[in-house]
This record gives C-alpha cells, structure tokens and sequence, in this order.
C-alpha cells in the first residue's frame, strides 16, 4: 500500500517576514549618519589640505621674494671697475715705496757713502702715514728733494720740523714745498726741496 504525504502544508511552506518599519526606519537613519559623518570627515580633511597648500604658496612666494633680495645684493656687491682701477693705483705705489724702501736701506747699511746720515734721519724721522716715493740727494749742490704722499697734511711740516733736529740737517732749511690731491682724492702728495741758509729761492 503506497501512502502519499503533501508537502505544500501551511506548516511545511516557507513564510516571508516582513521588515518592520521601525527597524527600517532605524537603518536607514544609521545610513543617512554615516554618510554625513564620512562627508563631514572628507570636508574637513579638504581644508586642512587647502590650508597646508595655501601656506606652502605663501612660503614659496617669501622664498622667492628672499631669493630676489639676495640676488640683488650680490649683483650690488659686484666690483666696481673704478674701484679696482684705484686699487691697483694704490698696489703699484705700495710696490714702488716698498722698492725705494729696499734702496733706502741698502744705501744707508752701505759704508762709505756720505748721504747716509741723511738717510738714517729721513727713515727715522718719519711720521706714521706718511710715505716717501722719492728721494734725491744732489751731493754736489748739498740739496735734498723729498716726495711722498700722506693722509693727513699737517704730518709733513711736522716730519720736515724733525728732520730739523738731526745732526746731518743742521743749516738746511726747506724751501720748497708743494702739497697737491692725488687723484684718488683719498691721498695728499707732497714735494720738499731743501735749500742752505742765504741761499736764494
């Protein structure tokens, strides 16, 4: 005997639940949050990098302003042509007083010669800042010519009022004297010429 068994019973028939509206309300309110918080977080993270980007500009441009500056004064420190030409100037009269300085010690260790002595009170005698270019000892004529250059113009008639207490100038007397600018208009050049007592100009 074959028995037969139904299946498709109300009890055995799968049953659909449906979602309360409460609940989906609730999800989808979770939902809505969610959304906003995360949009919220993406807004804020924008300005923060805006922020970043709006100071790295303002970095930059000062960067670029100090670049500028800088530039600028090294182009401004750059050397003057005018400035090196009297450089020079300077370097080649130190080259030749230090040359005539060489001489002037030579002479004056030399024995024998008879401007000696006036070497020795003309090198010992002679101020700071002042500098001789040239000297001439005329033997025969007993004259001696000094030139020179100096800072200060007052220092060369105290040189020459010095000079006047040494033994190897006792009854000269300096009767030319010429002081000039130098080009450079920093220097004051001078020309002494000597000359005995009741001798003529």
């Amino acid at each position: 005997m074959i028995q037969q068994v139904n299946l498709y019973t109300d009890e055995l028939r799968p049953r659909k639940e449906r979602l309360q509206a409460g609940t989906a309300v609730g999800v989808l309110i979770v939902g809505l949050v969610l959304v906003a918080f995360f949009a919220g977080f993406l807004t804020y993270e924008n300005s923060v990098m805006a922020n970043k980007a709006s100071r790295l500009d303002r970095q930059n441009q000062q960067l670029e302003q100090v670049v500028a500056q800088l530039s600028a004064e090294v182009q401004a420190r750059q050397p003057d042509a005018e400035v090196e030409e009297a450089v020079e100037r300077v370097t080649q009269t130190l080259a030749r007083r230090q040359r005539l300085l060489e001489r002037v010690e030579s002479l004056v260790l030399s024995e024998g010669r008879n401007f000696s002595p006036q070497l020795s009170a003309l090198a010992r005698q002679i101020p700071e800042d002042v500098w001789l270019t040239d000297v001439i000892l005329e033997s025969g004529q007993d004259r001696v010519t000094i030139e020179g250059r100096t800072r200060d113009g007052a220092l060369v008639p105290l040189y020459l009022e010095n000079l006047g207490g040494e033994a190897a100038f006792t009854g000269k007397t300096f009767g030319a004297f010429r002081l000039s600018r130098s080009e450079e208009g920093r220097w004051i050049d001078f020309h002494v010429s000597s000359k005995r007592e009741g001798e003529g100009s």
